[in-house]
């Protein structure tokens, strides 16, 4: 019987959107760079950024090297237009 992959859970605030390329960027990594899997879920509660959790079993030094490779990656897959909201007010 084959292991369940890890997954990536990540909450994305309410108010953020995705960038296609980086998003795709971000599966591929995790696929085939970790064995793992993407589960995407939209936050209903504010947040300052996406936050990812790790289920399933992530052997701790795999872990900690997914957590720096895919930090970058998961910044370029989101973004949130906060920014010309402020600066509009001004």
């Amino acid at each position: 019987m084959d292991e369940p992959r890890p997954v990536l859970m990540l909450l994305v605030p309410a108010d953020w959107d995705a960038v296609p390329e980086g998003l795709t960027e971000l599966r591929r990594c995790l696929g085939e760079e970790h064995g793992a899997s993407l589960m995407l879920r939209q936050s209903t509660v504010p947040m300052r950024s996406p936050m990812p959790l790790y289920v399933g079993y992530w052997p701790r030094d795999v872990q900690r090297f997914a957590q720096r490779d895919l930090r970058p990656r998961i910044e370029a897959a989101f973004y949130s237009l906060e920014w010309l909201e402020l600066e509009n007010v001004g």
